[in-house]
């Protein structure tokens, strides 16, 4: 397609779409997005800010392409991967979000049946999966102060033991493992089985990456997501670092690798890692937006575990009503979490009034 053609289609799509709405796109300043609902959203710990103004422009800009396989795009696209984390190119994977790597990782760790190391409560959506593959789960409480108990979860590595999966910081608590501690971990225990490590967080939470160690490891993945920060959840775009002879090993279990990427998702991440405001401004207003949360649960008499990321874990057995069916009531949707035998909800940090409003009704609740 020669260039004045497709100028002319992105300019004739443009003006379909409306001067207003073009004009919105290219805007400085952060938005939230919030397409057609007036649903709160704060279930699924998305960036109620996202994608970033750039990423909308460059996502419009590329969707022309779609007709075309991404192929030429994927190399120069994961070259500016490697450059972000000072890695080489060789050492990444892409997949549709983190949750298609954590997959390949447990097919790949299926190969010796045994079980999955990992922490109670930890992200769990993934272990429906693990399980079809015929792995089993052995699941290390938290310690007291609601992290990876890192001590116990190493003596609990035995022959038996096929992965070792952490998140960090975790989901559902919002809790981070001291880098270093957990580096020390990761390298001890990748002596007797793979280590995972999900850093779908660590942004919000300003952590250095275990990448370079993992480029260095065989038995060491790190997996990052373009969902949470970037705000491209529905882009499905994540990848995994890694050592060359393991990444050739996890692609091997995909169509082809890198399979999984599109042309419109990757221009999308590409601008997202470029554009840096966006992403700091999003850490800001989550931070804010938990400060207010912290406020109303004092005031409330709430125990809640004090986060770094996006989303806060609080206890609701003192409220007496169906705390999840009264917040849908008022179009507030939130997540019901049976954890430390207790009943906990997940709230998701949305926009700042968005949290406001969560607030409100929170207090009326209770």
């Amino acid at each position: 397609m020669s260039s004045s053609r497709r100028q002319w289609i992105r300019q004739s799509s443009l003006a379909l779409a409306g001067l207003g709405f073009a004009s919105e796109l290219l805007a400085k300043e952060i938005k939230p997005f919030s397409p057609v609902t007036k649903q709160i959203l704060l279930n699924s710990n998305e960036n109620a800010y996202g994608p970033s103004p750039m990423a909308r422009k460059a996502m419009l800009d590329a969707y022309v392409d779609s007709n075309r396989y991404p192929d030429d795009l994927v190399p120069g696209f994961k070259k500016k991967i490697a450059e972000h984390w000072n890695v080489g190119t060789e050492n990444i994977l892409l997949g549709a979000g983190s949750s298609e790597i954590i997959g390949l990782a447990t097919h790949h760790a299926s190969a010796n049946k045994g079980h999955v190391l990992v922490g109670e409560p930890a992200y769990k959506v993934w272990n429906g999966q693990a399980e079809a593959f015929g792995l089993s789960f052995n699941r290390i409480p938290l310690n007291e102060k609601r992290v990876h108990d890192l001590g116990k979860m190493l003596s609990a590595i035995s022959s038996e033991t096929s992965m070792v999966y952490i998140c960090n910081p975790n989901n559902p608590t919002g809790t981070v493992n001291d880098v270093n501690e957990l580096s020390a971990f990761a390298a001890e225990a990748s002596k007797k089985t793979m280590v995972f490590i999900d850093e779908a967080y660590t942004e919000y939470a300003q952590l250095p990456s275990l990448a370079d160690l993992a480029t260095k490891n065989k038995n060491i993945i790190v997996a990052k997501t373009f969902s949470k920060i970037y705000g491209l959840a529905g882009a499905r775009l994540g990848y995994a670092i890694a050592h060359p002879d393991t990444i050739n090993k996890l692609s091997s279990y995909q169509p082809w690798p890198d399979s999984a990427a599109s042309v419109v998702s990757i221009a999308a991440a590409t601008a997202s890692l470029e554009d840096k405001n966006f992403v700091e401004q999003c850490r800001i207003n989550a931070a804010k937006a938990r400060e207010l949360c912290y406020a109303f649960f004092n005031q409330l008499k709430l125990e809640y575990i004090s986060s770094q990321t996006n989303f806060i874990l609080f206890h609701i057995d003192a409220i007496q009503k169906d705390f999840i069916k009264e917040m849908q009531a008022q179009n507030i949707y939130v997540q019901f979490r049976p954890h430390f035998g207790g009943k906990w909800c997940r709230v998701s940090m949305g926009t700042v009034e968005e949290m406001r409003q969560f607030c409100t009704v929170l207090k009326t609740i209770s």
